[in-house]
């Protein structure tokens, strides 16, 4: 991989495998998690990459995830080597000459039972300003933190959990639209299921469950409504999948959402990530050959919008 990040004084960003890449809300930075144990945030700086500030982490850190930003600067990061999730916090300080530093401190660990395979925060805020927290985890359970203080990230207390399939939990995102009933999407082995949380009984109930893939889904994405009146979810595995989730309501319902299956690109190598934009418009997929390709829907099909290559 040769991949170039801006600033090089510290460290080449090519010099190590990178694991996972997440940006912020506002897409003005983003943290790179890689092998040599650390992760680097930088931001954009006249549309060039400026590296701010580096973690060293314990264990490579393997799923990065950003808090929504009214919460701040609040990174969770998930390593395969131990069952624990740690949360970063960003500090600023000013130095001798006037200059604001940036530096991220780990404010907690959160030890789980099993294994994290990913860390996914809820989107937008509650009247409460409740910073919640999904974890899928390698024993096929889902464990939903919240910090016990929006303005102290270092207490969090597990919340509830669910059991969301028998096998390896590796995907998870939530529905982005956040004035709906909060529910997440799941990938547990081949399995793809939508759970919801209702408050007065404090459980999760499976809500709806979607055709079995063929291979082991890697990633999940939820992509954001902006006023549709359906759905649209992506999944990569052995291959990409759009899938278009419409609400289904009255007596002659059977079943919480009608699913059509809008794209199914088969790939040459398995699609290790999918992610929307901000207003799910265009998704963008990354398979294992480092081959990034933006979709766009064209009136009826979804089709490769641009293509590149790390390589």
């Amino acid at each position: 991989m040769d991949s170039k990040f801006g600033d090089q004084k510290n460290r080449a960003a090519g010099e190590a495998v990178i694991y996972d890449l997440a940006f912020d809300h506002h897409s003005q930075r983003f943290a790179v998690g890689s092998a040599d144990n650390r992760i680097t945030i930088y931001e954009i700086d006249k549309r060039k990459h400026k590296q701010v500030a580096e973690i060293k982490t314990v264990g490579s850190a393997r799923k990065i995830a950003w808090a929504p930003p009214h919460f701040g600067q609040i990174l969770a990061a998930a390593t395969l080597e131990d069952k624990i999730v740690r949360i970063y916090e960003e500090k600023v300080s000013v130095d001798a000459r006037s200059r604001d530093v940036f530096a991220f401190e780990l404010a907690t660990e959160i030890k789980l039972d099993a294994k994290p395979t990913g860390v996914s925060f809820k989107p937008g805020a509650e009247p409460s300003l409740r910073l919640t927290l999904a974890v899928p985890c390698a024993d096929g359970k889902v464990r939903v933190y919240e910090a016990s203080d929006a303005m102290n990230v270092g207490k969090w207390r597990l919340t509830s959990s669910f059991e969301a399939g028998k096998s390896r939990c590796s995907a998870i995102s939530w529905n982005p639209n956040f004035f709906q009933i909060p529910s997440l999407l799941v990938g547990c082995g081949r399995s793809l299921t939508i759970w919801e949380f209702y408050r007065e009984q404090h459980r999760w109930v499976k809500a709806f469950m979607l055709a079995e893939h063929d291979a082991v889904i890697n990633s999940v994405s939820w992509a954001p409504a902006m006023g549709r009146s359906f759905h649209l979810i992506a999944t990569g595995s052995d291959r990409l999948k759009i899938i278009k989730l419409r609400p289904q309501v009255g007596e002659g319902s059977t079943g919480r959402f009608d699913a059509v299956e809008e794209k199914s690109e088969e790939s040459k190598t398995p699609v290790w990530s999918v992610s929307w934009n901000l207003t799910g418009s265009i998704l963008a997929s990354s398979d294992a050959q480092g081959e990034v390709t933006l979709w766009k829907r064209d009136f009826k099909t979804w089709n490769p919008l641009l293509k590149a290559s790390g390589s």
